[in-house]
């Protein structure tokens, strides 16, 4: 006769907790920080999953033991009969290919998702149309400038994906495209309408990542916990051709050479871009995978910044730029973590901050000069219990900029506070409220600040 009991329900609970762990585990690699990590964002979330699984079957593990102490009888413990011990089981491991399900020779798997995001956002003082929603230090409004106050509502974050895996002689070939609704805005009179827009768009082969995806010098998997981007990271999608080599267990490394551009500031402060780039942006990355989701990156990049005949026909000239992106991701206790971002270089412009700062200036003659940027940025996420938990971040951005070619209304230097609390209700849902505090300072020594309270609805499917 089956009898069923509290204790073996919450068996049966840890043990399927334990499967699901282990099997988007097990995918992480082919995803993210294993052969390769072409979509950042998609490793990302695969982590924020396990880690929750994990966080769940810990919880229910101790719910067990307690039950096991409890129903334990008082007295001396019984001896098991030598006819009765049942030999320990080995551990083993499901096989990669099982959990991914690789289809045949000559046959394609399709997949579709997504997810809904319900964005509202009240900012004191307003800002412009820009940065209703995307912090930007040059939205800032500063003086007696901005609204009293400023409500916004949209779900343009939403976004969908459709995936396909194909096995061929070669080996898997897997594609992502994935697109979101933050292209041209429509108007807020009647229907909304926005235009959708290509985040990812890529196929990777092998070693190979060939087409749009989020840039190699970036590190989404050390991000600050932010609802809006925050004031300082680094970030940029872009189409590439990207090679990643896993050196052993816990190391890769990754090269690519990704789409140029070159954005500078001219002595009125207006942003040129002289579209005149002749050699692709080199972007290279190591990284380390250590135990319990910990990780730490360190990128490199090498561009030309280059001028034809933008300000001053006939004259040409170009600069070699570099910077240098050090970043990482470490698990203190339970499901808590910290992220940190350090970057600095001369070529850093358009990389950092939504293309806050530009690459450098270029003045009437037509000669260019490059900038130094920093920025920084600390995040820690605490979890209160299995389903809520909470981050504070800060982070700051800094540009040397030279007022001999740049006018003083040039942004110098911005930063950010944060403390979001996030419900997590489901795996697949989110519920977040955030308060940010942002300061910014221009060349002339005027400074703006901005509170902000930004509300956020997530469910992915």
């Amino acid at each position: 006769m089956l009898r069923i009991t509290t204790t073996s329900i919450t068996h049966l609970l840890l043990q399927f907790f334990r499967l699901a762990t282990i099997s988007l585990f097990l995918t992480l690699p082919v995803t993210g920080s294993g052969a390769e990590m072409s979509s950042g964002e998609e490793a990302r979330e695969l982590r924020e999953l396990m880690y929750q699984l994990k966080h769940r079957v810990e919880a229910l593990e101790q719910q067990q033991l307690k039950k096991t102490v409890r129903e334990k009888p008082a007295g001396h413990p019984q001896k098991t009969p030598v006819s009765q011990i049942v030999p320990e089981k080995k551990k083993t491991l499901i096989p990669v290919d099982q959990v991914l399900q690789e289809p045949p020779n000559n046959k394609i798997d399709y997949s579709f998702g997504g997810q809904i995001v319900v964005e509202a956002v009240s900012n004191w003082p307003g800002s412009s149309a820009t940065s209703e929603f995307d912090l930007r230090p040059i939205g800032v409004p500063t003086g007696s400038g901005g609204e009293n106050g400023q409500f916004n509502f949209s779900a343009r974050e939403t976004r969908l994906w459709f995936k396909t895996v194909s096995k061929t002689r070669l080996g898997l070939i897997r594609t992502l495209l994935e697109m979101d609704f933050k292209g041209s805005a429509g108007e807020e009179r009647v229907n909304n309408s926005h235009n959708p827009r290509m985040r990812h768009g890529y196929a990777r082969m092998g070693n190979f990542t060939i087409g749009q995806t989020e840039s190699t010098f970036s590190n989404l998997l050390a991000w600050p916990d932010t609802i809006p981007d925050a004031i300082a990271y680094i970030s940029n999608r872009q189409a590439m051709v990207r090679w990643t080599q896993k050196l052993d267990e816990d190391y890769s490394f990754q090269i690519a050479l990704e789409n140029p551009e070159t954005t500078l500031t001219n002595a009125s402060g207006s942003r040129i871009t002289p579209s005149d780039d002749r050699f692709p942006d080199l972007a290279v990355k190591g990284l380390w995978y250590g135990k319990r989701g910990s990780s730490l990156a360190l990128s490199g990049l090498l561009r030309e910044i280059r001028s034809d005949g933008a300000v001053v026909g006939g004259v040409d000239d170009s600069k070699v730029g570099n910077a240098l992106h050090f970043s990482g991701r470490f698990n203190t206790m339970g499901g808590d973590n910290v992220r940190f971002g350090l970057a600095g270089g001369n070529a850093l412009g358009r990389y950092a901050s939504l293309n806050s700062f530009n690459d450098g200036s270029i003045d009437a003659n037509g000669r260019i000069e490059l900038h130094m940027l920093y920025l920084g940025y600390i995040s820690y996420q605490y979890w209160l219990n299995d389903h809520w938990r909470l981050t504070p971040t800060a982070t700051h951005i800094m540009s040397d900029n030279d007022l001999s070619r740049v006018p003083d209304s040039t942004v110098k230097e911005a930063q950010s506070f944060h403390l979001r609390l996030s419900w997590l209700p489901l795996v697949s849902t989110n519920f977040s409220v955030e308060y940010a505090h942002v300061r910014s300072e221009l060349e002339s020594g005027l400074k703006g600040e901005q509170n902000r309270l930004h509300f956020s609805m997530l469910y992915r499917f």
